[in-house]
């Protein structure tokens, strides 16, 4: 029984995860074909799945408003919204718009190297071996990603390599910042607040009814699908999982969402690699199967 449990939590990690690399494709296909911007984007994103999670969580008889009854926790997911889903999906969308899918997320996997990093400052003390030589790795490999080897020539434009190292830096905020709260509420609670929250500041900086020009029926379908698919339903599938399966082993199935957003970006936007950039793809997504190995434990 605990295997079908561990079986099924695998399968629905690995569905939402999938659909976040699906969603970064087609909001590529969503810039490249109207006149869309990242900041309407991630209203439309942000505003629609928000409501929808809210609503979820009404549905499921979640603590909807108990979070903001502590002064220390309203804050704490004040930040969360503004930093770690506004500014991270913000980040994320221009990172896509000035490079392409597959770029950034791969630049996303980035952040288990990051919160390695701040988490060794924080409590001063040093990486494990394993997570300095991924560190490493992840760095050699976003290096060839972006020049193939040759560090005069950038094979990616340097205002994509910008947003995508700032998307990843937001996203480990994204990781970082709620930890707290999830000692106390639920996770989907918290996760739609902060949409909420992050909807709330991107709607000052483009309203989602400020509708764009060249918007065609397949790119709201496109749309649809961002807001309904690789956010609302992708990060149920996720979080939930969450409870059956060990960090590490939800962790490595993430790697499905930078590999499909390549494999789909290759198919879909004649996106091309050459031989030392995906060897740089596969350098970056091993190191973060580096850095979630954790020894068995011996039996005394």
């Amino acid at each position: 029984m605990a295997k079908n449990n561990k079986r099924t939590a695998a399968i629905r990690a690995a569905c939402g995860t999938t659909m976040w690399g699906i969603g970064g494709v087609l909001a590529n296909v969503v810039f490249n074909t109207s006149h869309a911007t990242p900041a309407w984007l991630v209203s439309m994103r942000l505003t629609w799945a928000g409501i929808a999670m809210l609503i979820f969580a009404i549905v499921t008889k979640q603590p909807l408003l108990r979070v903001w009854h502590n002064k220390a926790h309203a804050i704490r997911l004040l930040l969360f919204g503004l930093i770690g889903v506004a500014l991270a999906q913000f980040t994320y969308l221009l990172a896509i718009f000035y490079g392409n899918a597959a770029l950034a997320t791969i630049m996303l996997s980035l952040v288990p190297a990051m919160i390695t990093v701040v988490t060794c400052v924080r409590e001063r003390t040093m990486p494990r071996p394993i997570d300095t030589i991924a560190i490493v790795i992840a760095l050699v490999g976003v290096f060839l990603l972006v020049t193939d080897g040759n560090p005069t020539k950038l094979h990616v434009a340097p205002i994509a390599v910008f947003w995508g190292i700032l998307a990843a830096v937001t996203g480990a905020a994204y990781t970082m910042l709620p930890k707290k709260l999830l000692l106390h509420e639920p996770p989907l609670v918290i996760v739609g607040w902060g949409l909420i929250v992050g909807a709330v500041f991107m709607n000052f900086l483009a309203p989602v009814w400020h509708i764009p020009a060249g918007l065609h029926l397949y790119s709201w379908v496109a749309i649809a699908f961002i807001v309904f698919g690789a956010t609302f339903l992708a990060y149920i599938l996720y979080v939930s999982s969450l409870k059956t399966l060990r960090p590490a082993i939800a962790s490595m199935i993430g790697n499905l969402e930078p590999l499909t957003a390549t494999v789909l970006s290759i198919i879909f936007l004649a996106l091309g690699f050459h031989t030392l950039q995906f060897f740089g793809i596969v350098m970056v997504l091993g190191a973060v199967v580096m850095m979630s190995w954790t020894p068995k434990r011996k039996i005394q």
